[in-house]
């Protein structure tokens, strides 16, 4: 039964029992009691009866109807709690299915990186053998170990990156702060260690920082991610580098002298390092 069956039930009720009250004179139902039922005249009665009766009986029919609609209603909402359960169960498949090939690739991931370190670390120590080895057939074996410790020194060394300009507070968390740099960064490392780089001296507010990482892969992200702390509100003092040895760290000493001397004697011109030297341009040339 529809909104407009419905209207039309009500509307025919309602003219019956106005005409109805005007044939008993009465201004409200409920001055229509069984004493003023007996005033209205035989014919008056049989007529209102008879729409009475014709009127019930369409009520009836309709009230049949909406019983079946009830019903039909209710097995479909079965129907639809059916529907929703079976594809809670897909999703919870899928997701599993997901879940199992994440970790599949995760797992994938973790042996051809320790398959590659490790072919890295062998092929270094077997370079350096080589390079080491003395005209006499056999290596003394303190040189070898020395060899081998010095290999894995700089295999360790290309894992960690050097954060600079972080304020040390009290109580001193590393961790937390590592976290913020990293988050400013939009980068989540798996981190090994954390340390000062240096022991602290007057007039310094801040030691550069050492983090271990899991690959030197995770190094070249996180260095190609440090540009993003130039545009940090609190963090636009820190920046990230590479974990130098002492020959390279040398090496970058001299270069920053020589790229200050540039500057002074040419300051006209852009100057950078890059390659590991120090490069001149004219600036008008970028115009």
């Amino acid at each position: 039964m529809d909104d407009k069956e419905c209207d039309d039930m009500i509307l025919k009720a309602a003219g019956w029992l106005s005409k109805a009250m005007e044939q008993l004179n009465c201004s409200a139902p409920i001055e229509v009691t069984s004493t003023v039922c007996k005033k209205p005249l035989k014919d008056d009665l049989v007529i209102l009866m008879s729409e009475a009766f014709h009127l019930v009986r369409f009520q009836n029919e309709k009230l049949k109807q909406l019983k079946t609609t009830l019903s039909d209603t209710k097995n479909k909402l079965i129907e639809n709690q059916q529907w929703v359960i079976s594809l809670q169960e897909q999703v919870i498949d899928c997701k599993d299915k997901q879940l199992q090939a994440v970790q599949t690739t995760v797992k994938s991931t973790v042996e051809d990186s320790v398959k590659e370190q490790f072919k890295s670390y062998s092929d270094a120590v077997q370079e350096n053998v080589m390079v080491c080895k003395p005209d006499s057939d056999s290596l003394p074996v303190g040189k070898l170990k020395d060899v081998v410790r010095e290999v894995a020194h700089e295999e360790d060394r290309l894992s960690n990156v050097i954060i600079f300009g972080v304020p040390e507070r009290e109580p001193a968390n590393l961790a937390q702060r590592v976290e913020e740099v990293f988050n400013e960064m939009k980068v989540r490392p798996s981190v090994r260690e954390i340390s000062f780089a240096g022991k602290q001296s007057a007039g310094t507010s801040s030691r550069p920082i050492k983090v271990k990482l899991s690959s030197p892969s995770i190094v070249k992200t996180i260095l190609g991610q440090a540009k993003l702390l130039k545009n940090s509100d609190k963090l636009k003092s820190v920046f990230v580098k590479p974990d130098l040895s002492i020959e390279e760290r040398t090496e970058r000493r001299q270069l920053v002298q020589d790229l200050k001397q540039r500057r002074i004697s040419e300051p006209d011109k852009r100057h950078y390092i890059r390659g590991g030297a120090v490069h001149s341009e004219d600036t008008k040339s970028k115009k």
